[in-house]
């Protein structure tokens, strides 16, 4: 981690709470689901406290309340109501909505599909195999693992990166 990353995290988290969850993930309001997935990803790469294993404990504080504020505006741009009551509240001047008011994703079709079968390759359905059955026993950072190197295999699967958003969305709510 060098100078510039760790400014960075402190210039985000001195304006996260001045911030709409549009700004936080550089989304327009006519942004769809699949851009907000997009940015949603883009922000967790840059913003993840796995991402900064050797960050201070001031700096790792720091980005656990910008990543937790990133993923709080993707639980809330990705559900069509939550979305709507925002952006009326936003109309207020309101930037954020109570906790209690932010559901998680809305499912979509590929939830209902095993991980095998949102795969296209050979290669990339056995990671994905792999990664249910460490899920099923509860190794959520070996499926984690087992999901980025399915995700190598079939290349651009937008299907498989939001179940490795959702992956680190609760491995990030346990603290891991």
């Amino acid at each position: 981690m060098d100078r510039q990353d760790i400014e960075r995290i402190f210039d985000w988290d001195a304006l996260i709470d001045e911030s709409s969850y549009y700004e936080i993930l550089g989304l327009l309001e006519i942004a769809d689901g699949g851009a907000i997935r997009k940015a949603f990803h883009e922000f967790a790469v840059a913003f993840h406290p796995d991402a900064f294993p050797e960050a201070d404990e001031e700096t790792a504080d720091a980005l656990r309340r910008v990543f937790q504020r990133g993923a709080e505006a993707y639980r809330v741009l990705s559900h069509p109501d939550s979305r709507t009551e925002y952006d009326l509240a936003l109309a207020k001047g309101q930037l954020r909505l109570e906790a209690t008011l932010a559901p998680p994703p809305l499912a979509r079709n590929s939830d209902i599909r095993s991980l095998d079968e949102l795969c296209r390759s050979p290669g990339a359905r056995r990671f994905a195999k792999r990664a249910e059955a460490l899920i099923s026993n509860g190794d959520l950072p070996g499926a984690k693992r087992e999901l980025q190197m399915a995700l190598r295999e079939d290349g651009d699967n937008p299907d498989l990166v939001e179940r490795l958003d959702a992956i680190d969305l609760a491995l990030f709510a346990m603290g891991s």
